[in-house]
């Protein structure tokens, strides 16, 4: 039994906690496995006592003794043993299992350390409960415990911390694959590799109560199977068939099991008989795909992997509560202590991933070296944003005509998402190049949307004609820096028109792929009025920077004075009132 505190009051009283099936099993394997010791070892132990007392009686020792040179076969038989052995191991070392193996202390990460996760640690917690209770959920309820947990989402959103964190709570042994390291050169290698792991799966939870396996990239393995004996045979098909079977393997007897059995009906020794029924090990699967769809159906029915997790990306609450995790454990500087700048970074990431933010900070830290510092700054996350989504900053010698084209293109997206409404925030200007582009415009919603309605979609498509109408507006043509923003406000516009029904065709291309450009515009009726959208929301864009275009310019001269332009730098140009002196937003 351990001993567990309880808060009552301003007391901390102590209680017993029983231990958990997976640790009474534990104990009963410990005092099995110190009986066979001491069965194995006490006649070994006769017999050297034995031994030494008839070679201190007699001087003679009754073991025997083999000399390399009484037989002229026996070099020969040896090298033909190595040889053998040389041939044969590498062949039987290709059906081993590929898994890595972690012991409960070998495992950092525990519930605590999950942030951004807590209606998926809470689900877990109620799965993990039913494991390691196992025995009495089922013989005092009669249940069926769970077998296998589907983790699905997106990459770097915690899967496989979550199933660390998992095995560590539990105190069982984790064992780690990847999928890809099924597969084999040789036909029939993938199939003894996947027997091999749950093989070893179902000795360790014979040992230690329960074990957990963790199978990464699972649709590498457990695509959906296209026919019989199709779709790549044992790449596919036979993989597939023995994960199906290996899932239902768990009631299968152990080699002893086996024995006692077989030597109980040969000798007709009753008492060998078990008597109480057999336990089947205590075995977890954990599999973890962002393809649930590509799966195969069969390993997601009832008895397999019958309950599905999904992971998905943290909202900004969440990205709040990873941000404050994440910045306790680095070195950085009293402003990002403050809570409207950690409340600006979670706004400005967005669709960002826990592993995508840790990157983030790890980048912050990098670009804090390179200017000599230790800690990092709230300027440095942001060229880290910067760096991680667009690139690195590289100061280009344009030619003073195209540097002006840049910087007004740029202002123009500037001075449009300004004017688009208070609900839209311009982060960074800037006319530096980051990989493929010439300059950036960093805009960004100041809440967090789920939904896109008309009118903000719409204002997307209007900011995307920003930079081409400034630039023709202030310089008379607009320039091949305006392509990537034309085929973003055709996706928005074709979005609107055939995926939402927005403009009129409801539903008539959803199901081919309505938000494909390519689809609406060979419908000659969406064709038509995406055209018709489009050329309404151009000829807006070109009346609100015909009406605001001496803050344009101004911005354009400041973007070529400092070539980037922080939020605070380009709201003081800009008067407070913002959007509210544009009517023309919906036409």
């Amino acid at each position: 039994m351990g001993i567990a505190t309880e808060s009552v009051g301003n007391l901390e009283v102590a209680f017993f906690e029983p231990p958990t099936d997976v640790e009474l099993a534990r104990r009963r394997w410990r005092r099995r496995r110190s009986f066979l010791l001491t069965m194995t070892l006490t006649p070994l132990l006769a017999y050297f006592v034995a031994r030494a007392a008839v070679f201190a009686m007699t001087g003679i020792d009754i073991l025997p003794h083999i000399s390399v040179g009484s037989s002229p076969y026996l070099v020969p038989t040896l090298l033909i043993a190595v040889l053998l052995l040389v041939m044969v191991v590498p062949t039987l070392a290709m059906g081993k299992s590929p898994h890595v193996r972690y012991d409960p202390r070998d495992i950092t990460v525990d519930f605590n350390s999950i942030k951004g996760l807590a209606p998926e640690v809470a689900d877990i917690k109620r799965t993990l409960d039913l494991f390691v209770f196992r025995d009495r959920f089922a013989s005092e309820m009669g249940g069926q415990v769970r077998r296998g947990v589907l983790f699905e989402g997106p990459p770097g959103t915690g899967k496989t911390m979550m199933a660390k964190a998992m095995a560590k709570e539990a105190g069982v042994p984790f064992l780690y694959a990847s999928a890809s390291s099924f597969q084999a050169m040789y036909y029939g290698q993938s199939n003894r590799k996947v027997r091999a792991y749950f093989k070893a799966l179902r000795s360790l939870a014979r040992r230690y109560g329960g074990s957990i396996g963790f199978i990464d990239e699972f649709d590498a393995i457990g695509a959906a199977r296209s026919g019989m004996g199709g779709g790549g045979g044992e790449g596919v098909t036979g993989v597939v068939s023995e994960l199906l079977v290996q899932m239902q393997s768990f009631e299968i007897p152990s080699k002893g099991e086996r024995f006692r059995s077989n030597l109980s009906r040969l000798a007709m020794l009753s008492f060998l008989k078990r008597r109480e029924p057999l336990l089947a090990p205590n075995v977890l699967i954990v599999a973890a795909t962002n393809r649930v769809n590509d799966l195969d159906p069969a390993l997601l029915r009832p008895g397999r992997f019958d309950r599905v997790v999904a992971f998905g990306l943290p909202s900004r609450k969440e990205r709040l509560d990873l941000i404050e995790y994440f910045l306790s454990s680095r070195s950085h500087h009293l402003d990002l202590d403050e809570t409207i700048n950690r409340e600006r970074i979670a706004a400005k990431t967005t669709g960002y991933s826990p592993a995508m933010l840790e990157r983030l900070f790890d980048e912050a830290l990098i670009i804090a070296t390179r200017f000599g510092r230790s800690t990092m700054e709230y300027s440095d996350i942001e060229e880290s944003l910067m760096t991680v989504t667009i690139g690195v900053a590289r100061k280009e010698p344009y030619p003073p005509s195209q540097r002006l084209a840049i910087a007004t293109h740029e202002a123009g997206h500037a001075i449009m998402a300004w004017a688009c409404g208070k609900n839209r925030s311009v982060e960074m200007v800037s006319i530096l190049k980051r990989g493929g582009a010439l300059g950036a415009t960093v805009h960004d919603s100041n809440e967090e949307s789920f939904l896109e309605t008309r009118s903000e979609l719409h204002a997307m498509i209007k900011i995307s004609f920003g930079g081409m109408v400034a630039e023709e507006v202030l310089l008379g043509e607009a320039s091949s820096g305006a392509s990537g923003d034309l085929i973003a406000a055709t996706k928005i516009g074709a979005r609107c028109v055939g995926l939402y029904g927005m403009e009129g065709i409801y539903l008539s291309l959803a199901g081919s792929r309505g938000d494909d450009p390519a689809k609406v515009l060979g419908d000659p009726k969406a064709r038509e009025i995406l055209e018709d959208l489009l050329e309404r929301l151009y000829q807006e864009a070109v009346a609100t920077i015909k009406m605001h275009r001496d803050l344009v310019s101004k911005v354009v001269d400041e973007l070529l004075l400092h070539e980037e332009l922080s939020r605070e730098q380009l709201y003081r140009l800009l008067p407070s009132e913002g959007a509210e002196v544009l009517d023309l937003r919906e036409g």
